[in-house]
């Protein structure tokens, strides 16, 4: 708590001082014409003394209502404890006297407040200030203006004035006690600022940490595979489903699981566990590259066996790793993932790995679950930690970062890392990462890769290698894909029944040990909920899973699905990513799906490894989207099995939304891209769009193309000139090499400068690239400049980071930024000229 300096309190007791001379004078004055009042109108010394007897009545009757107060609280906090009772002395004066107790001799001396710099006027000494006082040692108001009854007209007006000043001072003191209460809040709210701080994680010094140095490649290239030619290995690759490599020096795939010299017990577990009898294409192509020490960056599709393209890579490297000491917890590896059911499957696949090898521990760290447990686990120490990412953010934070120490992680998985980004998770990726070292391996894979994707990757990744399997079609070959389109929501319902009664069906007339499992996806709980009671009223078994449901009943369900022989299960798109039921062999999608990602990752819940499935789709005849989706997805020999109906219908509703896409009336959705306040901007700037064309600002029928037309030419018609920019390197006094990019800004246009120069721009291109940009200079109209070295440059940014690709990157999105403002504010300028 801060206190008053001295001062300032010297400098307030000062104008007291000066208050209380003034007072002075006017009470004098006062006293004086009252004076001669009294003596015009003939008031005798006998009215006086009247006056004062009843004065002193009222103060003996007050007297003794306080003391019997101090009596009753003495005996409260004493206990037993006697008071005797006060005697009078005199008139004027009165003291009590105690008996003699055991905690004290005598009587506390209180000692009177003087304040600084105070004179007496009157020249009474401190015996006198002692006499005046009362029991509990402060001043009487009261006894004090008794007294000055007694005393001279003039020695009167000197005592009142000092009590005036004195309670001027006390005013100041009070004063001094809101600034301190006042201090006191501040004081709370920084010891909750700070506390909050502490939720934050400890970003890992680099300078400060010497990083014990571990192996990376363990991949050695088989004979077999160096002889072969690049032709051969060009044809390999397209054999391996259309293998296609961004990258330099990438690895060249393997044919069979034995040219990476795998241990026994790993092979009979992939062979017989997993029943892959030879690598898939991404693991054909993904374990020699991770296994290489390269950053990876795997695209394929669902059920592919990605799990296995990552772990077996884990393991050799933590194997060759020094092993925990008593006093670390670990971990040495980090699997993040988005939902808690997938980090739950790839524990369990962990766990098929680690069993074998007792001395390699894995934890599941997620949501919902109980955290004493894992916090008494980590104390232990453990090797392997899959989590999401905000449990995995609490365990970091958790007292004051030190349960859990990522300083001895070497390698980093995140699996569905789009999914990662489009449910927000990359703020505490982006905390996760500051807590490893900067040498570590990192892996990236998905069934889908968006362009958003890229800027992370490259401020996390270095120098990756990108292996797309399939670019072409996403959508598992082993996938028969249907489609049903209906004109009402009842007809729908009752072709979900006809789907479960005819697998029902289906499973009575095969094999009664056969396992075919069925997943209904629904877009929400509501409806999960509604479906889920409808069936139950139609005597289907049937399991429920959405976010809404707790985490046990969640868990329990899922389980109960997985042993239930045919069983049925009805979800959200909670599950759309990651779940591996291999005996599921149909998937309905009851409602429509709304992104290619969203589409390929639901589908994909069949099919598993090589075994085959079907996907139907129950369509709606007003979702267009979904149909463009499923026109795109679909097969020539898939849209050949439709019937003629079905076929045109599906095929007409999908050109309608391709016609309005190009109007702008239509788009398709690119998920969420995370929860901050530049999405909820984005939101608003969309719903803004459509409430105009809600009230004919723009008219976007298709049959009336004019007012687009004319917004697409005055965009095209905007001049957007590229930055100039001066790519400098520099190195300074300990020989560390920084680079830094000055971007010329004050030759641009306008419009141009402003929207390059604004917050929000600027902002969105440091959290981007983590790069530090500057304003610098001063703007000169056009044609006019600096004129002498003494004289400040061209207005510029300059844009500083710790490597060249973070500069080059924040430049890119710089231009990219001014190229999207610019042309919303032509835009909007187009519209209201119209006008």
């Amino acid at each position: 708590m801060s206190t008053v300096s001295s001062e300032e309190k010297k400098r307030l007791l000062l104008e007291r001082k000066s208050k209380w001379i003034k007072k002075k004078a006017e009470f004098a004055l006062k006293d004086q014409h009252e004076t001669n009042k009294n003596n015009s109108d003939g008031q005798n010394e006998e009215a006086q003394s009247e006056k004062l007897a009843s004065r002193r009545a009222k103060l003996d009757t007050w007297r003794q209502k306080r003391e019997a107060k101090l009596k009753s609280s003495g005996a409260e906090k004493a206990g037993t404890a006697q008071q005797d009772a006060a005697q009078v002395k005199g008139k004027g004066n009165k003291k009590r006297a105690f008996d003699d107790s055991d905690d004290e001799e005598g009587p506390i001396e209180t000692k009177l407040f003087r304040p600084v710099d105070f004179k007496d006027t009157d020249g009474e000494n401190e015996a006198n200030f002692e006499q005046r006082q009362d029991d509990n040692g402060v001043d009487d108001p009261l006894e004090l203006y008794l007294q000055t009854l007694n005393q001279p007209q003039e020695q009167r007006s000197s005592r009142l004035c000092a009590s005036e000043a004195l309670e001027d001072i006390g005013d100041a003191e009070e004063s001094f006690g809101n600034d301190q209460e006042h201090d006191e809040v501040e004081a709370e709210y920084r010891r909750l600022r700070k506390m909050k701080s502490k939720k934050r994680v400890k970003k890992l010094s680099v300078e400060d940490n010497v990083f014990e140095p571990f192996t990376k490649s363990f991949y050695v290239e088989p004979e077999e595979i160096k002889a072969m030619t690049e032709a051969e290995v060009s044809e390999l690759r397209l054999g391996l489903d259309n293998v296609i490599i961004k990258g330099q020096d990438c690895p060249r795939p393997i044919i069979k699981w034995s040219h990476l010299g795998l241990t026994t017990d790993v092979m009979n577990l992939i062979t017989d566990e997993f029943k892959f009898l030879s690598p898939t294409p991404i693991q054909a192509q993904a374990i020699p590259a991770i296994m290489s020490g390269r950053d990876v960056i795997g695209i394929s599709k669902t059920g592919s066996g990605k799990t296995v393209s990552f772990f077996l890579p884990l393991l050799r490297q933590i194997k060759a790793l020094q092993p925990l000491s008593r006093d670390e917890t670990g971990p040495l590896g980090l699997i993040l993932a988005p939902t808690r059911e997938l980090a739950i499957q790839i524990h369990e696949e962990a766990c098929k790995f680690t069993k074998e090898t007792p001395t390699i521990r894995s934890i599941c760290c997620t949501g919902g679950s109980e955290l004493k447990q894992q916090i008494n686990d980590l104390k232990r120490g453990v090797e392997i930690v899959v989590a999401t990412p905000g449990r995995f953010i609490d365990l970091l934070t958790l007292n004051a970062g030190k349960l859990v120490n990522t300083k001895r992680v070497t390698f980093v998985v995140m699996d569905e890392a789009d999914r990662l980004f489009d449910l927000g998770f990359e703020p505490q990726i982006t905390e996760i990462m500051k807590t490893v070292r900067p040498d570590k391996q990192c892996v990236l894979f998905s069934a889908t890769f968006p362009t958003k994707l890229k800027s992370f990757a490259s401020r996390i990744l270095h120098k990756p290698i990108s292996i797309t399997i399939n670019s072409k079609s996403l959508i598992n070959e082993n996938i028969q894909q249907q489609v049903q389109i209906f004109d009402s929501d009842q007809g729908k319902f009752e072709a979900l029944m006809q789907l479960l009664d005819s697998q029902i069906k289906y499973d009575h007339e095969i094999e009664e040990d056969r396992d075919e499992k069925t997943i209904v996806f629904v877009s929400s709980q509501q409806i999960c909920d509604l479906i889920y009671n409808c069936l139950l009223d139609q005597n289907y078994t049937t399991f429920a899973i959405h976010a809404g449901k707790p985490y046990n009943e969640r868990a329990s369900n899922l389980e109960k699905f997985k042993s239930t022989r045919n069983g049925v299960l009805l979800c959200t798109e909670v599950l759309s990513r990651g779940l591996n039921v291999p005996e599921v062999s149909l998937v309905i999608i009851y409602n429509a799906v709304k992104t290619f990602a969203q589409y390929v990752h639901t589908t994909g819940r069949t099919a598993r490894g090589d075994k085959h499935g079907v996907a139907a789709t129950l369509l709606l005849n007003d979702e267009l989207a979904a149909a463009y989706i499923l026109n795109k997805s679909f097969r020539d020999k898939e849209l050949d099995s439709l019937s003629t109906e079905s076929r045109n219908l599906l095929k007409k509703m999908a050109e309608k939304f391709e016609s309005g896409m190009k109007i702008g009336k239509y788009r398709l959705t690119k998920g969420f891209g995370g929860k901050g306040l530049e999405h909820m901007e984005k939101l608003n700037d969309e719903k803004q769009d459509i409430e105009l064309k809600q009230y004919g600002v723009v008219d976007y029928k298709p049959g009336n193309k004019e007012a687009a037309d004319e917004d697409n030419e005055t965009l095209n018609q905007v001049s957007i000139p590229k930055l100039e920019y001066v790519f400098l390197q520099n190195k300074n006094s300990n020989g560390q090499v920084t680079y830094s990019a000055e971007v010329n800004v004050n030759d641009l246009p306008q419009m141009v400068r402003w929207e390059a120069t604004k917050n929000t721009t600027l902002s969105f291109v440091i959290h981007e690239t983590a790069c530090s940009i500057t304003n610098r200079g001063k703007y000169y109209p056009e044609g006019t400049g600096p004129k002498s070295a003494q004289d400040e440059p061209k207005l510029y940014l300059l844009i500083e980071g710790q490597e060249e690709k973070d500069v080059r990157l924040a430049i890119e999105l710089l231009e990219e930024k001014v190229r999207e403002g610019v042309k919303k504010v032509s835009a909007q300028e187009s519209r209201s000229n119209k006008f």
